[in-house]
């Protein structure tokens, strides 16, 4: 066994070789450590004034009509969706811009509000209401097509009454009687293990027992 003072030799020559890589790897460490507290707390205040600026517009939205919110609900929604971009509030910003744009009957401007949330969006169930929303407004345009490929996802999770009802809807205006009551079942039946009541489903339900088309 080594003495006590071949021990302490042998450390010196250890450290005078690797010390001071040692201490440069602690400092880094120190500094990465450091960085990301920094980081976080960089994240955090973004986080808070996203919120915050979030918070103001849907007020101001929920606001009575008139041209200072239109102008201030513009402002909000310039500044989330460009210093905010990639973040949930700004997928908000752009479904208040969809809706606001509907509003003023400007159904072509709300459809570009809302692909865009579609392409920019990492969020499912922000995806599922654009997806909805974007379905609708093509419905109401006679877009059949394309809102019925937009209603086609997997699992539309807790939106599937609605996404059914509204693929009733667009099959019976293409004459399908028997897919379009496939989908209002499907509509019911999500509805019910909801817990929720669907009376509007139900008559369109029964409206095509009574008619024999399905």
């Amino acid at each position: 066994m080594r003495s006590e003072e071949e021990q302490i030799e042998s450390f010196k020559e250890w450290w005078s070789k690797n010390g001071k890589s040692l201490i440069a790897g602690v400092v880094i460490a120190v500094a990465g450590v450091g960085g990301w507290k920094g980081w976080e707390s960089y994240e955090n205040s973004k986080a808070e004034s996203a919120s915050t600026l979030y918070t103001q517009l849907a007020q101001v939205v929920s606001s009575e009509l008139g041209e200072e919110r239109e102008t201030q609900a513009a402002e909000l929604i310039a500044q989330l969706t460009s210093e905010f971009d990639q973040t949930v509030y700004a997928d908000y910003a752009r479904l208040f811009a969809a809706r606001l744009a509907v509003e003023r009957d400007e159904f072509d401007q709300a459809q570009v509000h809302l692909r865009s949330t579609l392409e920019s969006s990492q969020v499912d169930a922000i995806q599922l209401v654009a997806r909805l929303r974007l379905a609708r407004i093509l419905n109401s345009q006679d877009q059949i097509t394309e809102a019925l490929t937009l209603l086609d996802v997997p699992n539309a999770g807790g939106f599937t009454a609605d996404f059914e009802s509204l693929r009733g809807d667009l099959l019976m205006s293409q004459g399908e009687a028997l897919q379009a009551r496939q989908a209002y079942q499907k509509a019911l039946e999500a509805s019910r293990a909801n817990g929720e009541s669907s009376p509007l489903v139900e008559i369109k339900l029964d409206s095509l027992a009574t008619r024999g088309d399905a």
